[in-house]
């Protein structure tokens, strides 16, 4: 459960923290005190949008921070996948003016697409953005499958696992698509290319070794020059080098000087170094002729392979790759008649297990069509509606996708007598809340979410209604923590915690403050909302009439 929320600088809140409880937690307060922009911070925290306007006038950055704990298990288990060990959560999250927002989860910096796989775990909230995609059938059927949870999921990567097979068997016939003509034109193409590169004897690092050919062929005049020069200082004339250091060292000999002995070696050794240069000197000279013949095929050379490596891959590997893909749909288009006749085969096969698993799919969907019918039903009963028909309607598509071939639509009546129609044309505002609070009653008991959040559930209901939406939020409370906005007193009265939220200005700015209500401030609020600000005696004992009958108090 959600135990501390802790805003700062966000919209008219300078700083809060709350303390929230088990059960039912009440937000009572005046419209525009900002009831709704703590909800709009707890879905900031738990990777809603980053919303710069939501920054408080002023300030440069805004902060909340969120901590979790009491889980369940499963959802221990589920935070297991997004590398959570810890049995409770931690989460901060800052948003600044230039956009840029940090997230830290137990101290550790997460990402907004974890966190609101985070946020998913631990909070499923209402308001009525939701009703309004609740209004859209293309969400029907992902609800439905929800609804289905493991058993409709598998059957799901079933049908997904044949649709990709029957699409790949599919794309090869398409390669072979089209008549006799047209394959042997792209026969001739192909034919074309394989020839060109063939031709062309292409080698993987030749070009490579070419082109320092080329570069050593381009310099050899210069080489030529420096090394002759070189091989003529070391070795060649009476003054070269090496004989003078084979004279300085014979000049040497013979004298029995320890340190004229050293230096005879030292020469020699020189010596013996510098012959060994003026070798190497030599080779390169000699290997240094121009051969212009030889400058021109390595040039033609090189010119080719870049122009055949431009067509077709841009480097020699990714040339002879072409190649080979090339060479296999030519043999393919060579037996394209037998190999048409293959994957057609292959198709009828795929495609009648894809049916069969898209069947057993959709047979499946609609089992628990039916229960998901009957369980919503018994909640609208319970919600006051004792005549309201809700059935899942389906209609079946022509061609089979990687869902299904199902389309589901929810349809719905109100009233005894009437034909049950889309949500979007037969839902008033207090049925469209009241089916809202059906619907999450349900997968709030199947997904096991944590908290529950209602931003004003009660719009557009009064009366017993509203007495029946609070019996029915204090179920719910029953197995989990439930967060809620009302302006009625019939919903209130079913709180296990109260916090009144108000409007107050300090030092010339308008701030937002929260109080939590003992039993007394519990009673007095309620009974505001009976009667308005001028509280009577009368009200408090209806609001505690109220409470008694809520079996808060006893």
């Amino acid at each position: 459960m959600l135990q501390t929320l802790t805003i700062k600088n966000v919209a008219l809140i300078t700083k809060l923290s709350i303390e929230f409880g088990k059960g039912l937690n009440v937000l009572l307060g005046e419209t525009g005190a900002g009831k709704s922009i703590i909800f709009d911070a707890l879905n900031f925290v738990l990777g809603a949008k980053a919303d710069k306007t939501l920054i408080r006038n002023n300030e440069s950055e805004m902060r909340v921070d969120a901590l979790f704990n009491e889980l369940s298990q499963n959802t221990l288990d589920n935070l297991k996948e997004l590398g959570i060990e810890e049995d409770e959560v931690c989460i901060s999250r800052t948003l600044n003016l230039e956009g840029k927002s940090t997230i830290r989860v137990n101290g550790l910096p997460f990402s907004q697409g974890m966190l609101k796989e985070l946020g998913r775990l631990l909070l499923d909230s209402y308001s009525q953005h939701e009703s309004v995609e609740l209004l859209k059938t293309k969400n029907h059927l992902l609800m439905l499958d929800r609804f289905g949870g493991v058993e409709i999921g598998k059957l799901k990567e079933e049908v997904c696992e044949k649709y990709k097979s029957h699409k790949e068997i599919l794309d090869k016939i398409n390669k072979l698509g089209g008549n006799e003509f047209e394959r042997e034109r792209r026969k001739a193409i192909l034919e074309y290319q394989l020839k060109e590169i063939d031709d062309a004897k292409l080698k993987i690092g030749e070009d490579d070794e070419l082109s320092t050919q080329l570069k050593l062929f381009s310099s050899a005049e210069k080489i030529f020059e420096v090394v002759s020069m070189a091989e003529d200082l070391l070795s060649d004339g009476n003054f070269s080098c090496i004989k003078s250091l084979q004279q300085i060292s014979s000049s040497l000999a013979g004298f029995s000087i320890q340190e004229l002995e050293q230096c005879k070696e030292r020469l020699d050794s020189a010596r013996y170094e510098i012959q060994d240069v003026s070798d190497t000197l030599k080779e390169i000279k000699d290997s240094a002729n121009f051969d212009e013949r030889e400058f021109e095929r390595i040039d033609r050379r090189l010119d080719l392979i870049k122009d055949i490596v431009k067509k077709y891959g841009g480097t020699v590997e990714k040339t002879l790759e072409f190649f080979d893909r090339a060479k296999e749909e030519f043999y393919q288009l060579e037996d394209s008649e037998e190999l048409l006749n293959k994957y057609n085969q292959e198709e009828k096969k795929h495609k009648r297990e894809l049916e069969e698993s898209a069947q057993k799919l959709s047979n499946k969907r609609q089992e628990y069509a039916k229960k998901l019918e009957n369980k919503i039903l018994c909640e609208l009963k319970e919600l006051g509606m004792k005549s309201s028909q809700f059935e899942v309607k389906f209609e079946r598509n022509d061609i089979c996708s990687a869902n299904g071939f199902d389309n589901v639509e929810f349809v719905f009546s109100a009233n005894k007598g009437q034909d049950v129609k889309a949500l979007s044309k037969t839902a008033s505002g207090g049925e469209l809340s009241r089916f809202m609070l059906a619907i999450k009653n349900i997968f709030a008991e199947i997904e096991g979410v944590e908290t529950l959040v209602f931003d004003e559930i009660d719009s557009g209901i009064s009366g017993e209604t509203g007495r029946i939406v609070g019996i029915k939020l204090n179920n719910i409370a029953s197995f989990g923590q439930i967060l809620c906005i009302t302006h009625l007193p019939q919903v209130a009265s079913y709180g296990d915690n109260f916090f009144y939220v108000y409007k107050e200005e300090v030092n010339n700015s308008t701030q937002t403050g929260v109080k939590t209500l003992n039993d007394d401030e519990i009673i007095d609020s309620i009974a505001r909302m009976v009667v308005g600000d001028e509280l009577t005696e009368t009200a408090r004992k209806q609001a505690l009439e109220m409470r008694a009958k809520s079996h808060k108090i006893v």
